[in-house]
């Protein structure tokens, strides 16, 4: 790699390591109920279980153990598994942050051809901040490699700076990525417009095998336990979804609500710079239009604003589509004096944009009291509680906690609920979750069904039937506040059973504000 190249790339890294690294808040996080898949996965015979069960069987369900549904992640589960026994949760943090930067990296280094790291360089430091916005350990994080990676081979092939052979990393990349995460349904719709692209510009050897390894990637697909039902499911398991929530919403409907996040304006600048750009380079280049880059970029664009969860692989997009506009309009300085012009311009935007970044994004960087990796300090604490006194359920939960509980309790105890909509049928959020919380009659009507023993909940779950059940729970009689911190707090039921622990934890209600539990 050139030497400025590198230079810019380590600092690119560097402050993209300040957006990434964020301590994980186990009590909402997915990452635990994950760890415990592949644990199963790995473990059938210690659990008495067997792998082909895992696929569609909801071994962590107190209530709907028998509903059916797509572990469709169960790859990844694995893979988790796998480097939190090596690493531990510290190592997750590391690996995660890490496939964001190596994607980051590669679109980067890939798309510099023919540009000015000068130009380059703010162009990317402005996009990181949408690149980092998904700082939760996730499977997605692999999705995020994948895709920069096919982008980049598909990319390099139709430009001819690689042979046909590395398209055949392709299929390889598809099989693994279908077991792993949704965002697989990408695959043919990147190679798909590379193909128009090169049909287009009248490369009709490079559309052909474009259209094998299509093919191929689309067969590829199909080794997954669930054949084409599971290729099929990324298009059909929102319609079993219960429950809103947010990485789900459009940037609209977040804003109508007062739910501020700093991107929704990062959004809106990185749009309209490439709406106006790609217009003007349509006019001034119309021949040499990236039209896959394109299309993909206005895909995400639109994704992204419909659905907040995707803002991350739309900065992603966005660098080789801008830097990619930028080879095609920038004008090499013809001396010495445009060289050292254009390096002063860009210092100065570089510098803007970084000012920017944090005003904008302060609460995000690294002097917040979360930034950094592994677990956030006291996470575990509440779970602590409960196993030393050697606490049983069965307990009510939240949606919010429910991988927290997975990780901690099963198989000891199951979840009322997990933070997995499409895992529970529709009408148990809207007939029994929302008003057990809401109507002090369904709730008494579903304590004499499950006998809950505890209550458990995540304290810091805004929705309004939350903080109402916390609340009336606090001031009810038959329950007992015995632990509280800043993640999560748990009632006993008043009974014998619990009397010795309620009377040495039970907490005074004077210590609880109306509200806020």
């Amino acid at each position: 790699m050139d030497r400025p190249y590198l230079i810019a790339g380590i600092i690119l890294v560097f402050f993209l390591s300040f957006f990434l690294f964020q301590q994980i808040n186990l009590t909402t996080a997915d990452i635990g109920r994950h760890i415990i898949n592949g644990k199963l996965f790995l473990n059938t015979n210690q659990f008495d279980i067997s792998s082909s069960a895992l696929l569609d069987t909801n071994f962590f369900s107190l209530i709907y153990p028998d509903f059916p549904f797509i572990n469709h992640h169960w790859g990844s589960g694995i893979l988790v598994y796998l480097i939190f026994i090596l690493f531990g949760f510290k190592g997750l943090s590391v690996v995660y942050g890490g496939l964001i930067i190596l994607a980051t990296f590669i679109l980067f280094y890939i798309w510099k051809n023919k540009l000015s790291v000068w130009v380059s360089f703010p162009v990317v430091l402005f996009l990181l901040p949408l690149i980092a916005e998904r700082t939760e350990v996730r499977p997605e994080g692999l999705s995020y490699f994948f895709m920069a990676l096919v982008i980049a081979l598909l990319h390099l092939y139709t430009t001819d700076r690689i042979q046909k052979k590395w398209l055949w990393l392709i299929p390889i990349v598809s099989l693994i990525w279908v077991n792993t995460h949704i965002y697989f349904i990408f695959v043919p719709f990147f190679v798909g417009l590379f193909m128009v692209q090169n049909f287009i510009n009248k490369e009709f050897q490079k559309t052909k095998k474009l259209a094998i390894i299509l093919i191929t990637s689309l067969t590829a697909f199909l080794i997954n336990p669930y054949g084409l039902t599971g290729v099929l499911y990324p298009f059909k398991m929102f319609q079993n979804y219960g429950y809103l929530i947010v990485e789900n919403q459009s940037i609209p409907f977040l804003t109508n609500l007062h739910i501020n996040n700093p991107n929704f304006l990062w959004w809106k600048i990185a749009t309209a710079i490439f709406v106006i750009s790609s217009i003007y380079v349509f006019w001034k280049k119309r021949k040499k239009f990236p039209i896959a880059l394109f299309g993909i970029t206005t895909t995400f664009a639109v994704l992204s604003f419909l659905g907040i969860r995707h803002l991350a692989p739309y900065g992603l997009v966005l660098i080789p589509n801008l830097l990619c506009y930028g080879q095609l309009i920038y004008r090499k300085p013809d001396d010495e004096r445009e060289s050292y012009i254009h390096l002063v311009f860009s210092v100065i935007l570089s510098a803007i944009i970084l000012a920017s970044i944090f005003i904008q994004f302060n609460s995000r960087l690294p002097w917040n009291s979360h930034w950094g990796i592994g677990l956030q300090p006291g996470v575990n604490a509440s779970a602590d509680f409960v196993k030393t006194l050697n606490l049983s359920g069965p307990i009510f939960s939240n949606y919010d906690i429910g991988g927290y509980l997975i990780f901690h309790m099963y198989p000891k105890e199951k979840v009322f609920v997990d933070n997995r909509p499409e895992a529970y049928p529709v009408s148990f959020f809207k007939e029994v979750y929302i008003p057990m919380q809401e109507s002090e009659s369904v709730w008494k009507k579903e304590l004499d069904r499950w006998n809950f023993n505890m209550i458990w909940f995540y304290r810091n779950d805004l929705t309004p039937w939350a903080q109402q059940f916390l609340i009336s729970k606090i001031s009810d009689s038959e329950w007992a506040p015995i632990f509280v911190d800043n993640y999560t707090i748990i009632f006993l039921r008043r009974n014998q059973k619990n009397a010795k622990i309620i009377k040495q934890y039970e907490l005074p209600k004077d210590i609880f504000m109306v509200g806020q539990p």
